[in-house]
């Protein structure tokens, strides 16, 4: 657990003992900067397999499995990626503010892949994106968005023997 992450302390908790623990926690887990730190997610177009979903090797052989979602920044706008560990048929349904990539005959491989993509600080449409269930065999990423634009969608198998859908929006003028 790190110190970016909200701790709820019981109100019998006085101040001395809430900064010794942070300054013992500090001390002992050590603080990794932005510049030590490095992104352990998914790389889309990784010519290798360094940057595998997590629990990769338990996909069931021939599952349709929904493996990870991801955000990136462009030079040129924004791009969301879902990977998939197979080609998926999608498609997509727009609304006032709402914008749903459905996926179809897919499961989640881990219950992570539920927690929304938060984007709202980011020079994107999209304020938030999120993976939800739809009915029995699909699901659907719901895209809540901040600028009424359609993004370009396309499909492509990684050189890391994952498939990748891409939902990218180009920079507004």
């Amino acid at each position: 657990m790190g110190l970016e992450r909200g701790v709820a302390y019981p109100e019998s908790v006085g101040k001395t003992s809430i900064i010794a623990f942070v300054v013992l926690f500090a001390g002992s887990a050590g603080i990794a900067s932005a510049e030590e730190s490095s992104y352990a997610g998914v790389t889309p177009g990784s010519e290798t397999s360094e940057n595998l979903p997590p629990k990769a090797d338990e996909i069931p052989e021939g599952a349709l499995m929904l493996t990870w979602p991801g955000f990136m920044m462009l030079e040129d706008g924004s791009s969301f990626f879902i990977q998939t560990s197979k080609p998926v048929k999608f498609g997509t349904k727009k609304s006032d503010g709402r914008l749903e990539l459905i996926l179809h005959h897919t499961q989640v491989h881990l219950k992570n892949n539920f927690l929304p993509l938060e984007t709202q600080f980011f020079d994107t449409p999209v304020t938030r994106a999120t993976v939800q269930r739809k009915g029995k065999k699909d699901l659907v990423m719901v895209f809540e968005m901040r600028e009424d634009v359609t993004p370009s969608i396309t499909q492509k198998m990684g050189k890391d023997g994952f498939n990748y859908v891409f939902v990218k929006f180009s920079k507004q003028p």
